[in-house]
Protein backbone atom coordinates (compact mmCIF):
# COMPACT_ATOMS: atom_id res chain seq x y z
CA UNK A 1 0.00 0.00 0.00
CA UNK A 2 2.72 2.51 0.98
CA UNK A 3 4.65 2.33 -2.36
CA UNK A 4 1.41 2.78 -4.30
CA UNK A 5 0.33 5.80 -2.25
CA UNK A 6 3.78 7.36 -2.59
CA UNK A 7 3.70 6.78 -6.35
CA UNK A 8 0.31 8.50 -6.57
CA UNK A 9 1.60 11.40 -4.48
CA UNK A 10 4.45 11.87 -6.93
CA UNK A 11 2.21 11.74 -9.98
CA UNK A 12 1.18 15.00 -11.58
CA UNK A 13 -2.05 13.74 -13.12
CA UNK A 14 -3.35 11.09 -10.68
CA UNK A 15 -5.51 11.79 -7.63
CA UNK A 16 -6.31 9.27 -4.88
CA UNK A 17 -10.03 9.83 -4.31
CA UNK A 18 -11.08 6.55 -2.69
CA UNK A 19 -10.16 2.97 -1.90
CA UNK A 20 -12.05 -0.29 -2.22
CA UNK A 21 -11.68 -3.51 -0.27
CA UNK A 22 -13.61 -6.73 -0.83
CA UNK A 23 -13.55 -9.27 2.01
CA UNK A 24 -14.22 -12.26 -0.22
CA UNK A 25 -13.82 -14.79 2.59
CA UNK A 26 -16.88 -13.24 4.28
CA UNK A 27 -18.97 -11.84 1.45
CA UNK A 28 -18.36 -14.52 -1.14
CA UNK A 29 -18.52 -17.80 0.81
CA UNK A 30 -21.80 -19.46 1.72
CA UNK A 31 -22.18 -21.03 5.15
CA UNK A 32 -25.65 -22.58 5.09
CA UNK A 33 -25.54 -25.29 2.45
CA UNK A 34 -28.11 -28.03 2.87
CA UNK A 35 -26.57 -31.34 3.99
CA UNK A 36 -23.13 -29.82 4.70
CA UNK A 37 -23.29 -29.22 8.45
CA UNK A 38 -19.60 -29.82 9.13
CA UNK A 39 -18.47 -27.50 6.33
CA UNK A 40 -20.97 -24.81 7.36
CA UNK A 41 -19.69 -24.90 10.95
CA UNK A 42 -16.08 -24.58 9.82
CA UNK A 43 -16.81 -21.70 7.43
CA UNK A 44 -18.71 -19.78 10.12
CA UNK A 45 -15.80 -20.24 12.52
CA UNK A 46 -13.30 -18.98 9.95
CA UNK A 47 -15.52 -15.97 9.22
CA UNK A 48 -15.72 -15.04 12.89
CA UNK A 49 -11.95 -15.30 13.26
CA UNK A 50 -11.34 -13.22 10.14
CA UNK A 51 -13.66 -10.31 10.98
CA UNK A 52 -11.48 -8.52 13.58
CA UNK A 53 -8.43 -8.74 11.31
CA UNK A 54 -10.37 -7.25 8.37
CA UNK A 55 -11.61 -4.31 10.42
CA UNK A 56 -8.15 -3.67 11.91
CA UNK A 57 -6.37 -3.74 8.57
CA UNK A 58 -8.88 -1.47 6.87
CA UNK A 59 -8.77 1.07 9.71
CA UNK A 60 -4.95 1.09 9.62
CA UNK A 61 -4.92 1.64 5.85
CA UNK A 62 -7.37 4.53 6.08
CA UNK A 63 -5.44 6.08 8.97
CA UNK A 64 -2.15 5.84 7.06
CA UNK A 65 -3.57 7.42 3.89
CA UNK A 66 -5.38 10.25 5.62
CA UNK A 67 -3.13 11.03 8.59
CA UNK A 68 0.41 10.01 7.59
CA UNK A 69 0.19 10.58 3.84
CA UNK A 70 -2.20 13.51 4.26
CA UNK A 71 -4.54 12.45 1.46
CA UNK A 72 -8.26 12.93 2.16
CA UNK A 73 -10.42 10.03 1.04
CA UNK A 74 -13.86 10.79 -0.32
CA UNK A 75 -14.83 7.09 -0.56
CA UNK A 76 -13.90 4.02 1.49
CA UNK A 77 -15.77 1.16 -0.11
CA UNK A 78 -16.03 -2.25 1.48
CA UNK A 79 -17.98 -5.43 1.74
CA UNK A 80 -20.31 -7.32 -0.51
CA UNK A 81 -23.81 -8.74 -0.31
CA UNK A 82 -22.79 -11.50 2.07
CA UNK A 83 -21.04 -9.18 4.51
CA UNK A 84 -23.35 -6.16 4.75
CA UNK A 85 -24.17 -7.05 8.36
CA UNK A 86 -20.51 -6.90 9.41
CA UNK A 87 -18.99 -4.27 7.10
CA UNK A 88 -21.57 -1.72 8.21
CA UNK A 89 -20.13 -1.78 11.75
CA UNK A 90 -16.75 -0.42 10.59
CA UNK A 91 -16.50 3.33 11.16
CA UNK A 92 -13.87 3.71 8.43
CA UNK A 93 -16.26 2.51 5.71
CA UNK A 94 -18.35 5.15 3.91
CA UNK A 95 -20.22 2.86 1.50
CA UNK A 96 -20.92 -0.85 1.08
CA UNK A 97 -21.08 -2.70 -2.23
CA UNK A 98 -24.24 -4.80 -2.34
CA UNK A 99 -24.02 -6.22 -5.88
CA UNK A 100 -26.61 -8.94 -6.47
CA UNK A 101 -28.12 -8.58 -3.02
CA UNK A 102 -31.15 -6.52 -3.92
CA UNK A 103 -32.24 -9.26 -6.33
CA UNK A 104 -31.64 -12.04 -3.80
CA UNK A 105 -30.56 -14.71 -6.30
CA UNK A 106 -30.12 -18.39 -5.42
CA UNK A 107 -26.45 -18.06 -4.44
CA UNK A 108 -27.52 -16.24 -1.30
CA UNK A 109 -29.90 -18.99 -0.25
CA UNK A 110 -26.74 -20.55 1.19
CA UNK A 111 -25.95 -17.69 3.60
CA UNK A 112 -27.00 -17.83 7.25
CA UNK A 113 -27.07 -14.04 7.73
CA UNK A 114 -28.79 -13.10 4.45
CA UNK A 115 -32.50 -13.60 3.82
CA UNK A 116 -34.39 -11.44 1.33
CA UNK A 117 -37.36 -12.27 -0.85
CA UNK A 118 -36.34 -13.17 -4.44
CA UNK A 119 -36.91 -10.12 -6.63
CA UNK A 120 -35.62 -11.03 -10.10
CA UNK A 121 -36.07 -13.97 -12.43
CA UNK A 122 -36.65 -14.93 -16.03
CA UNK A 123 -38.86 -17.33 -17.95
CA UNK A 124 -37.96 -20.04 -20.43
CA UNK A 125 -40.51 -21.52 -22.83
CA UNK A 126 -41.51 -25.19 -22.92
CA UNK A 127 -40.94 -26.45 -26.47
CA UNK A 128 -41.15 -30.23 -26.07
CA UNK A 129 -42.53 -32.86 -23.71
CA UNK A 130 -40.41 -35.97 -24.32
CA UNK A 131 -41.90 -37.80 -21.31
CA UNK A 132 -44.99 -37.20 -19.17
CA UNK A 133 -42.95 -35.59 -16.36
CA UNK A 134 -40.14 -33.97 -18.38
CA UNK A 135 -40.53 -30.60 -20.08
CA UNK A 136 -37.76 -29.42 -22.38
CA UNK A 137 -37.39 -25.64 -22.52
CA UNK A 138 -35.53 -23.49 -25.00
CA UNK A 139 -32.23 -22.03 -23.77
CA UNK A 140 -31.97 -20.84 -20.20
CA UNK A 141 -28.41 -21.82 -19.30
CA UNK A 142 -27.34 -18.51 -17.80
CA UNK A 143 -24.60 -19.76 -15.48
CA UNK A 144 -22.98 -17.40 -12.99
CA UNK A 145 -19.30 -16.49 -12.88
CA UNK A 146 -16.83 -17.97 -10.43
CA UNK A 147 -15.76 -21.52 -9.65
CA UNK A 148 -17.84 -24.07 -11.55
CA UNK A 149 -20.41 -25.78 -9.34
CA UNK A 150 -24.08 -26.63 -9.01
CA UNK A 151 -24.65 -23.48 -6.97
CA UNK A 152 -23.79 -21.35 -10.03
CA UNK A 153 -26.62 -22.76 -12.12
CA UNK A 154 -30.03 -21.09 -12.39
CA UNK A 155 -32.82 -23.04 -10.71
CA UNK A 156 -36.54 -23.54 -11.48
CA UNK A 157 -38.69 -21.36 -9.23
CA UNK A 158 -42.23 -21.82 -10.53
CA UNK A 159 -44.15 -24.01 -10.73
CA UNK A 160 -43.21 -25.25 -7.27
CA UNK A 161 -41.59 -28.66 -7.32
CA UNK A 162 -39.90 -28.23 -10.71
CA UNK A 163 -36.24 -29.21 -10.82
CA UNK A 164 -33.38 -29.51 -13.28
CA UNK A 165 -32.23 -32.80 -14.75
CA UNK A 166 -29.15 -33.74 -12.67
CA UNK A 167 -27.36 -35.15 -15.75
CA UNK A 168 -27.92 -32.10 -17.96
CA UNK A 169 -28.68 -29.02 -15.87
CA UNK A 170 -29.46 -25.69 -17.50
CA UNK A 171 -28.11 -25.48 -21.04
CA UNK A 172 -27.41 -22.78 -23.59
CA UNK A 173 -29.56 -24.66 -26.13
CA UNK A 174 -32.12 -26.48 -24.03
CA UNK A 175 -33.05 -27.02 -20.39
CA UNK A 176 -34.96 -30.18 -19.40
CA UNK A 177 -37.15 -29.65 -16.34
CA UNK A 178 -38.68 -32.44 -14.24
CA UNK A 179 -42.11 -31.67 -12.83
CA UNK A 180 -44.64 -33.99 -11.15
CA UNK A 181 -47.07 -31.40 -9.78
CA UNK A 182 -50.76 -30.95 -10.39
CA UNK A 183 -50.41 -27.90 -12.65
CA UNK A 184 -50.98 -28.76 -16.32
CA UNK A 185 -48.04 -27.64 -18.45
CA UNK A 186 -47.98 -27.50 -22.25
CA UNK A 187 -45.61 -26.36 -25.01
CA UNK A 188 -45.58 -22.58 -25.04
CA UNK A 189 -46.00 -22.28 -21.27
CA UNK A 190 -43.23 -20.65 -19.22
CA UNK A 191 -41.02 -22.14 -16.53
CA UNK A 192 -39.86 -19.35 -14.23
CA UNK A 193 -36.21 -19.49 -13.20
CA UNK A 194 -34.08 -17.85 -10.51
CA UNK A 195 -30.52 -16.96 -11.42
CA UNK A 196 -27.48 -17.53 -9.20
CA UNK A 197 -26.15 -13.95 -9.46
CA UNK A 198 -27.38 -10.73 -11.06
CA UNK A 199 -24.78 -10.29 -13.78
CA UNK A 200 -25.78 -13.09 -16.10
CA UNK A 201 -29.38 -11.89 -16.34
CA UNK A 202 -28.54 -8.24 -16.92
CA UNK A 203 -25.95 -9.17 -19.55
CA UNK A 204 -28.44 -11.35 -21.44
CA UNK A 205 -31.56 -9.19 -21.38
CA UNK A 206 -32.05 -5.61 -22.53
CA UNK A 207 -34.98 -4.78 -20.23
CA UNK A 208 -36.35 -5.69 -16.82
CA UNK A 209 -40.08 -5.60 -16.15
CA UNK A 210 -41.07 -4.25 -12.74
CA UNK A 211 -44.03 -6.15 -11.28
CA UNK A 212 -46.17 -5.17 -8.32
CA UNK A 213 -49.16 -7.20 -7.10
CA UNK A 214 -49.16 -9.20 -10.33
CA UNK A 215 -49.17 -6.13 -12.58
CA UNK A 216 -46.34 -4.74 -14.73
CA UNK A 217 -45.89 -1.15 -13.53
CA UNK A 218 -42.70 -0.15 -15.33
CA UNK A 219 -39.94 -1.24 -17.68
CA UNK A 220 -36.27 -0.32 -17.21
CA UNK A 221 -33.18 -0.93 -19.30
CA UNK A 222 -30.12 -2.91 -18.29
CA UNK A 223 -26.60 -1.91 -19.32
CA UNK A 224 -27.09 -4.14 -22.36
CA UNK A 225 -30.35 -2.32 -23.08
CA UNK A 226 -28.48 0.97 -22.90
CA UNK A 227 -26.18 -0.28 -25.62
CA UNK A 228 -23.31 -1.21 -23.33
CA UNK A 229 -21.40 -4.49 -23.60
CA UNK A 230 -18.79 -5.02 -20.92
CA UNK A 231 -18.16 -8.78 -21.38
Amino acid sequence: MRPLVEHIQGSEHVLLDGIMGYEAQIAGVGDAFAGQRAKNTLVRLLKRRSLPDIARRRAEIVRYIQEEAGLPLRVVNGGGTGSVHTTRTETAVTEITVGSGFYSPTLFDNYQAFRYQPALGYAIEIVRRPQPQIYTCQGGGYTASGAVGLDKQPQPYLPEGARLDPMEGAGEVQTPVHYKGALALHPGDPIFMRHAKAGEVCERFTHLLLVQSGTIIDEVTTYRGDGKCFL
